[in-house]
């Protein structure tokens, strides 16, 4: 227990000023909307679009061929990357869009080379459907948010304050795609509206603890972000195992095969619980910091509270 407060003790933020904790994340998040629109000038989209959204063909054969022979012998297809699919043999091969001449060609190709093999086509225009869907199913998201957070607390600031740093998480959750290199797919939609979800449980956490309990300001702080950050950690290491299973056990083991969908779900919100640390007890602490020690002022005058959010009353004269 000592050590642990000890730890708690080195990464107390109430000895920094507001405009010093609101900073840092601010100027990351500015960093990550600048990344956001150099992707969208280079290839139309924010983000890149995986098979769910721009559409293809997923072909499933069984050979023992290595994912270079197989990338060789597709060269004249748009491939993309080539998986195993945890059954003996068993490979899921991904072509990007391509004309009905050269569809028909690729099956002709795979008849005469594999016999048996299992083919999924994706329309570009149900991927397009999808990437509405997606848009709108976080544009949702956030609205429900923002409805409920403003309910709770019944003024502006604070939903504001959360609905920044959920916003925040997001933006640098993608970037943080985008330097990677990493596709949005429906798994990674899903961890993205995970995101939010686990943003917004630990800015409420800090919001109801500031405003809604009695006592100094810095020491509500200190014990919301005890809390916070416990959650938090604890989060963290059980999707960082995920990830390890999803991605390594293979390793391991032969009677393994990688899993995609949940490597990639778990990279994603590794990227945003990472992120939600600093924008919940920096950006959204710094915030709500500033509101309540405004109100204070107001309440008992200027000369009421000292910095750190201590109260005394002006001596009467």
């Amino acid at each position: 227990m000592p050590e642990r407060e000890s730890v708690f003790e080195k990464l107390d933020i109430t000895k920094y000023p507001v405009k010093k904790l609101v900073a840092i994340p601010l100027i990351i998040l500015l960093i990550s909307l600048a990344m956001l629109t150099y992707t969208q000038l280079s290839i139309d989209s924010p983000v890149r679009l995986g098979m769910d959204f721009k559409g293809g063909i997923i072909v499933t054969i069984i050979t023992d061929e290595t994912n270079e022979e197989l990338t060789a012998r597709f060269a004249a297809y748009p491939i993309a990357p080539i998986r195993d699919t945890g059954s003996a043999n068993e490979k899921s091969i991904e072509f990007g869009p391509m004309s009905e001449p050269q569809k028909d060609e690729l099956i002709t190709m795979l008849k005469e080379e594999y016999g048996s093999y299992e083919l999924r086509d994706i329309s570009p225009l149900f991927g397009e459907e999808l990437q509405r869907q997606a848009v709108v199913a976080v544009i949702i998201a956030f609205m429900l948010m923002a409805t409920v957070v403003f309910v709770v607390f019944r003024t502006v600031i604070p939903p504001l304050a959360v609905i920044l740093s959920a916003f925040s998480d997001i933006v640098i959750a993608v970037a943080c795609m985008d330097a990677i290199g990493m596709e949005l797919s429906l798994g990674t939609v899903a961890a993205l509206l995970m995101l939010i979800g686990y943003s917004v449980d630990s800015d409420i956490l800090l919001t109801t603890n500031l405003l809604r309990k009695k006592g100094e300001i810095n020491d509500k702080l200190r014990g919301a972000m005890k809390t916070g950050i416990t959650m938090t950690f604890t989060t963290l290491v059980a999707v960082f195992a995920m990830f390890l299973v999803s991605s390594s056990l293979h390793v391991v083991s032969s009677h393994f095969a990688p899993i995609p969908i949940l490597r990639d779900i778990s990279l994603v919100l590794l990227f945003g619980l990472t992120v939600d640390l600093m924008n919940t007890w920096l950006l959204n602490a710094g915030i709500l910091r500033w509101y309540v020690e405004k109100k204070e002022r107001k309440k008992y005058g200027k000369r009421s509270v000292k910095r750190g959010g201590e109260k005394k009353k002006e001596k009467k004269k």
